[in-house]
């Protein structure tokens, strides 16, 4: 197998292994691990709106709509229409947000520790920089990059 595929493969596995764990141990109660990752951002905003969230989570807006309206409905967070423009819904966190946020974090803060403990000393510096080149490089958009597969054509009868 070539370096790279090997590559590919092994970060899709802990990709997968990361989110099973965060989605079994970390989330609790009704809340989805999508649920938990808007209040995170809605945390770390200075002005959520349903359009930012949808940006900074990678998601459709009408995901984001369904995501928001679940969470308001549970008593989470507030939605409100702004007073400037009527197409932009700004969300706040309530108190019931902020606390489950906080006890959420600590379960995910906990949630690797196992791992990070099982990397000897002298690993622990190593695997921390190739986990910050890794986010940097997942972070950069790729405008110029050439897709990595044929379009698929437009319909059946694509010549």
């Amino acid at each position: 197998m070539a370096e790279k595929d090997r590559f590919a493969e092994l970060l899709s596995e802990v990709a997968r292994d990361v989110t099973r764990r965060q989605t079994s141990e970390v989330c609790c109660g009704t809340l989805t691990l999508e649920q938990y990752r808007t209040l995170q951002a809605i945390s770390r905003a200075d002005q959520a709106s349903i359009g930012s969230l949808s940006t900074a989570l990678g998601v459709d807006l009408s995901t984001m709509s369904r995501n928001t309206s679940v969470l308001e409905r549970d008593g989470y967070i507030t939605r409100a229409r702004s007073e400037n423009d009527g197409r932009v819904v700004h969300v706040k966190l309530l108190a019931k947000g902020r606390r489950a946020l906080e006890t959420l974090r600590c379960s995910e803060r906990d949630l690797l520790s196992d791992v990070y403990q099982g990397l000897s000393a002298s690993e622990r510096p190593k695997v921390m920089k190739a986990l910050e080149a890794l986010r940097e490089c997942l972070g950069r958009k790729v405008a110029d990059a050439e897709p990595c597969c044929s379009p698929a054509p437009a319909g059946k009868n694509a010549s």
